[in-house]
């Protein structure tokens, strides 16, 4: 008994759901199909004039139908390869059951609209057969998705779905050839005009395993409903080409890519979004590096779509809950469509990997993402200032955030505030950073001078970067004076101090005349006093409190008296005032445009 292509994918892969193995499904249309558009094929018949004469077998537009047959049979023009003007050749749409006097497009589509109403107008529409949209270029007879033109490109037959018979459709096919190389020679895989018959891809082991896991029993499909009427099987339908354990014939049902393990690149593999069962999974649940860094011993986890594999079984995963085209699960990056891709909402859909799962399990129960509930998109668990899809969001710039977490990283920066600065959010280190540079030299230490100036100096290089740390007597920066007689030197300048290079007000060609002259300032990040005069990303965040500081030194709360300033930039409110000087030297809040 030969199955039908339904017959087989359905049989296939709900014996996979119900006993708990790997997808088992069969794909692929057995279609001919000619009976649409009324237009009988030529297919099978002489068009070509063999056995006539050289008068009878004259072809004078080149399109493969003798003039002979243009006039008397067809009703095409002899002279002219495309009579209805569609872009497909009169010989092709013969040959394959199409109409070559009909382009598909109705009188108002093609016609002068000032003509409409005429009587000559009026007898034409009585006497012409309405137009087919199928026989048109942008026609679908065989419902394969391929347009008409399309499959003439591609040399298919534009009546059946499955013009090799593979058990494959035309498109998924087109949409996935490549060339692999075999033991003796290249293999063109996945060519929707060859199945590529007992290829020699096929060896004795893969056909022996294949059958053995279609062995028709409890079931499951029966790998000779697969062969062909000559006992052979596809290449094409029965390898699993990007080795995943899911047969090309069953990629082709989910609608995923045979070439990929994670065909949606939602960072779960596509047999792991389909099974029934729990199976390995190579990440950290519940943190921000979930699907960034893979643990050294996977872990034993249920599915994401255990419940629906379960429950409703294949017929869900052929279906679009969302409506964008890809069905449900493994083909789909994000299936219910609420922004999150399915992998970052897996990350964070156990109860046990909530932080307060021991101390409040009521929370961690509610605080779940799904990837297929669309309502979880905008609450913000952890009031860091983003919902939960922003959360997601952050990785188009950095990594995603943890909903659970006010502080994915731990850097006493909420996660809101850290992406709304520009910050990345998952970077613990950049606490300490000062990437706008508005420290302050608060004890005048810090200043590079060149104090022995006895006539102009001349800038001709500079040493350091901003930012860089330097050490006290390093150089940072040359100089070039002319001496009495002509004679030219070159001097350094030097570091006063340990510290960062916060400002360079000097280029290469600056010329110094007063000994006094600040070229750069150096901040210290140990001063034996003051501390760090740099003004970090903590210190940034930090503005908004008395005193600059979230506790006091009771290890009580400080209130709330202004705004964080930006880390991005020196002088948040525009006064014309570096940042760390309005809170380190002068002690003043800075308000006028502070941050939240």
């Amino acid at each position: 008994m030969v199955l039908s292509h339904n017959q087989m994918a359905y049989a296939a892969i709900v014996s996979t759901l119900i006993f708990g193995s790997l997808f088992v499904g069969a794909s692929g249309f057995f279609q001919t199909s000619e009976d649409f558009g009324d237009f009988e094929s030529a297919a099978d018949e002489d068009i070509t004039g063999g056995g006539t004469n050289a008068q009878d077998a004259l072809d004078t537009d080149g399109d493969g139908i003798p003039d002979t047959l243009e006039t008397s049979q067809y009703g095409t023009l002899p002279n002219n390869p495309d009579t209805d003007g569609d872009g497909m050749s009169d010989g092709w749409e013969i040959a394959n059951g199409l109409n070559p006097n009909d382009n598909g497009l109705s009188d108002d589509e093609t016609n002068d609209p000032s003509q409409a109403d005429t009587e000559e107008a009026e007898i034409e529409e009585e006497t012409n057969a309405l137009p087919d949209p199928d026989d048109g270029p942008g026609g679908d007879p065989d419902r394969d998705g391929l347009i008409n033109s399309l499959e003439q490109e591609l040399g298919t037959d534009p009546r059946r779905a499955d013009t090799d018979s593979d058990g494959l459709g035309d498109k998924w096919e087109s949409e996935h050839t490549y060339i692999e190389q075999g033991p003796t020679s290249e293999i063109v895989m996945f060519d929707p005009l060859s199945g590529n018959w007992d290829c020699e891809l096929l060896t004795a082991s893969k056909i022996t395993e294949f059958e053995s896991r279609f062995d028709g029993k409890e079931g499951r499909a029966d790998a000779e409903d697969m062969k062909s009427a000559l006992d052979e099987y596809s290449c094409d339908m029965i390898l699993d080409s990007d080795q995943d354990s899911l047969y090309n014939f069953e990629e082709e049902a989910y609608g995923t890519n045979p070439r990929a393990k994670d065909s949606d690149g939602d960072k779960l593999d596509d047999v792991f979004e389909i099974s029934s069962v729990a199976m390995a999974f190579k990440y950290p649940l519940g943190s921000s590096e979930c699907l960034t860094t893979e643990l050294i011993v996977p872990i034993i986890k249920s599915p994401p779509f255990l419940d629906q594999a379960v429950n409703i079984g294949i017929s869900w995963f052929l279906e679009d809950m969302d409506g964008d085209g890809y069905k449900n699960g493994p083909s789909d990056f994000d299936t219910d469509g609420d922004g999150m891709p399915d992998g970052f909402e897996y990350c964070f859909s156990k109860h046990e990997n909530h932080p307060e799962y021991n101390s409040n399990p009521g929370k961690a129960f509610e605080e779940l993402l799904s990837p297929v509930n669309l309502s979880d998109a905008f609450g913000d668990w952890d009031n860091d200032g983003m919902n939960n899809v922003e959360e997601y969001e952050v990785s188009f710039n950095f990594n995603f955030t943890n909903p659970w977490q006010v502080d994915s990283d731990n850097d006493q920066m909420p996660d809101g505030w850290e992406a709304s600065m520009g910050l990345d959010p998952t970077f613990r280190f950049n606490a300490d950073l000062d990437p706008d540079m508005d420290g302050y030299d608060i004890d005048g230490d810090g200043s590079v001078t060149y104090p022995q100036l006895e006539v102009d100096l001349t800038i001709i290089s500079i040493d350091v970067d901003l930012g860089e740390l330097v050490s006290a007597n390093q150089t940072v920066a040359r100089g070039q004076v002319v001496l009495s007689g002509g004679n030219q030197k070159i001097v350094p300048i030097v570091a006063p101090i340990r510290g960062y290079v916060n400002n360079i007000s000097i280029a290469v060609g600056s010329v110094i005349s007063v000994n006094t002259d600040v070229m750069m300032v150096i901040v210290e990040d140990n001063d034996p006093i003051y501390g760090d005069e740099r003004f970090t990303n903590l210190e940034e965040y930090w503005a908004k409190y008395e005193n600059g500081i979230p506790v006091n030194s009771q290890n009580q709360p400080n209130p709330v008296i202004g705004r964080s300033t930006d880390p991005m930039d020196p002088d948040t409110d525009n006064d014309g005032l570096m940042d760390g000087i309005e809170v380190m030297g002068w002690e003043i809040l800075v308000v006028n445009r502070g941050v939240v």
